[in-house]
């Protein structure tokens, strides 16, 4: 009697171990909703050449274009354009057309930027509360109303989507994301794989090459930063701006909005793009300052700077200082 009701105990412990593998299974193949739940095995922790960087970013600047030679989103734009098909001539002709800006401020720049430092606090605490709301926070989606789907247009810090699925639905531009967190970039190829005109890279935008080590933070890791998290477990790979553009042909097109919310990134790719002719080629550049971010390093100062250095090329179209704003070409309406 004890030896049959342990037979049905039996099988009933079997089907219950079975549905729990099924279960694993399928969740190991299903899309993750978040970082968080994501089968992450981030890599050990270890030293990387120069040479080792280049090559890893090589290998992101290609994953994307899926055995094509030049990314099928910029062949989409020129092409609607009447332009030739870009190739390795456009990525040369891109590169040569960088020249250095001179940064050194005048002396009316350089009083605009301690203004600027000694009303940071006021301003940031003025305009936090007026952008963070309801009615206003969707300004950086529905402002841009220029672009469509003949548009081209770059976001720095795709995250899992949420601002591409809207400028998609709003305006289907030709679409650059860059990514640097591999499950997210996994989460975006995902969400876009039957969308033709989005690429996704798995890079962050920076001052220069580089591997950082990270740690994730922040709901669902959207709060992850080579600042604040610097020496973590989780290594992202990040680009120098201007060659990243040109390699791309920016230099010989314009880009018609370049959007970035990368956690403190913002500050060393305008830097970057900042220091020659190439911050020219974009039409419209949209921006979140993190101004509060741990582990930067002076981003009143630089973020005061930055904006004195772009009013002689662009000017502001909403502003909401040390936090969120959007600045237009000089020469568009």
């Amino acid at each position: 009697m004890v030896t049959m009701q342990r037979k049905p105990a039996r099988y009933v412990a079997l089907v219950a171990v079975i549905g729990v593998l099924v279960f694993i299974i399928v969740k190991r193949q299903s899309l993750p909703e978040s970082v968080s739940q994501y089968w992450y095995e981030p890599a050990p922790l270890r030293y990387m050449s120069k040479l080792e960087v280049d090559v890893y970013i090589s290998e992101r600047m290609i994953r994307p274009l899926k055995g094509e030679t030049f990314s099928p989103v910029i062949k989409q734009f020129l092409k609607a354009k009447g332009k030739k098909p870009p190739g390795r001539d456009t990525q040369i002709t891109a590169a040569n057309l960088v020249k250095e800006r001179d940064t050194m401020l005048t002396k009316k720049e350089q009083e605009a930027v301690e203004q600027c430092k000694h009303t940071a606090g006021k301003d940031r605490s003025r305009d936090r509360g007026r952008f963070f709301n309801k009615d206003t926070e969707g300004i950086r989606r529905t402002h841009h109303t220029y672009l469509n789907e003949n548009s081209l247009m770059m976001e720095v810090g795709g995250n899992w989507g949420w601002d591409a699925g809207n400028f998609t639905k709003l305006y289907n531009p030709r679409y650059i994301i860059m990514e640097p967190l591999q499950p997210y970039v996994d989460i975006l190829e995902k969400k876009f794989e039957n969308k033709r005109n989005i690429n996704v890279y798995n890079l962050g935008l920076g001052a220069k090459n580089e591997s950082i080590m990270v740690k994730i933070e922040g709901n669902n890791a959207c709060a992850t930063s080579k600042f604040s998290g610097k020496g973590g477990n989780v290594p992202i790979f990040i680009v120098d701006a201007t060659s990243f553009m040109t390699s791309l042909g920016v230099g010989t097109f314009d880009v018609d909005l370049l959007t970035m919310n990368c956690e403190g990134c913002e500050y060393e790719a305008l830097e970057n793009l900042l220091s020659s002719n190439i911050i020219e080629r974009f039409k419209n550049v949209q921006w979140a300052t993190h101004s509060l971010l741990d582990g930067m390093r002076d981003p009143i100062g630089r973020y005061c700077r930055i904006t004195a250095l772009l009013s002689r090329t662009h000017r502001p179209t909403y502003q909401y200082k040390f936090n969120w704003e959007s600045w237009r070409r000089k020469d568009i309406k």
